[in-house]
């Protein structure tokens, strides 16, 4: 019997119309359709038998005025591959020992260790108009377990809500917001410039590819791989190229310069240090005065 009402409660619970009401209650229950339609009514004036949708709750919240965007980067802007080489390249300028990293939605995960201490990265990217709410506490308390590490560190490209805030003091989790991350960024920065005090280039190193390629080994810039022996040159947290080369059979036959007047240009727009003429052939300076140039272009983005 108890059963048998719970079925028809929640078949009561289920039916949309007033007149689908009546009908079932006169056939679960067995009354004329006058006493069904009394009954009916009854039940949808009742509030606790009209059937509620669950609250869920969500890992950002939108605001209806953005906050204003405190970082001097365009880090928000980064596709989440560029994200992740940024911060995995920013926790390695600061000292972290990277032990770990992978893909994931918005962003990227990190495993690090620093003066002893395990360390499980979250990262995420978000238009400065969300903050993230206090669900990305527990994710990042799961990955702290699940890597067995020692505490958890959330970074965000936005702000975090008060909430968020409170249960990650209480859970001992630490926050860089979009505030601190710049500030993390400058003291990147300033590490690299006390690192190498006089130069932020490596010397030329025989052939224009290597001497490129070595940038990459000082940390102040990336050289990103693309398809068909074309490389990117990049400035971490900056969204755009500085430059585009190309090279085959270990000879750089392109090079455009991709910022100009402090806006960035497609590689069709970009200045041509180096380029090919109809014949296929090389034009453009030799391979020591280009790199002589391309450091000189490139000086103007680390000062």
């Amino acid at each position: 019997m108890s059963h048998q009402k719970n079925n028809t409660l929640k078949k009561i619970a289920e039916q949309p119309k007033n007149n689908d009401l009546i009908e079932l209650l006169a056939d679960e229950l067995q009354l004329p359709l006058d006493k069904a339609e009394i009954l009916a009514n009854r039940i949808k004036k009742t509030p606790n038998l009209t059937p509620q949708k669950p609250s869920i709750k969500t890992l950002v919240e939108k605001h209806s005025k953005p906050e204003p965007q405190t970082a001097n980067y365009s880090i928000g802007v980064l596709s989440d591959k560029e994200f992740r080489l940024f911060i995995q390249w920013l926790f390695e300028t600061l000292g972290y020992e990277i032990q770990s990293s992978c893909v994931v939605n918005h962003g990227a995960d990190l495993v690090t260790i620093k003066n002893a201490e395990k360390i499980a990265v979250l990262a995420r990217k978000y238009p400065p108009s969300y903050t993230l709410s206090d669900v990305i506490i527990l994710a990042a308390q799961q990955a702290q377990s699940t890597q067995k590490c020692d505490r958890a560190l959330i970074i965000a490209t936005t702000s975090f809500t008060e909430q968020a805030t409170q249960e990650a003091q209480r859970c001992r989790v630490e926050l860089w917001n979009n505030t601190a991350l710049t500030t993390k960024i400058e003291e990147a920065k300033d590490k690299l410039t006390y690192d190498n005090p006089k130069i932020s280039f490596q010397p030329y190193q025989g052939s224009l590819l290597l001497s490129l390629l070595s940038l990459a080994e000082t940390k102040t810039f990336l050289v990103e791989p693309r398809t068909e022996g074309k490389y990117d040159l990049i400035l971490p947290g900056v969204k755009y190229p500085l430059l585009t080369f190309e090279a085959r059979n270990g000879t750089v036959v392109q090079c455009v310069f991709r910022i100009e007047y402090n806006e960035p240009v497609s590689e069709s727009d970009g200045e041509q240090l180096i380029g090919t003429d109809e014949n296929g052939n090389k034009k453009g300076p030799e391979d020591l005065e280009a790199y002589e140039l391309i450091t000189q272009y490139l000086t103007q983005f680390i000062e």
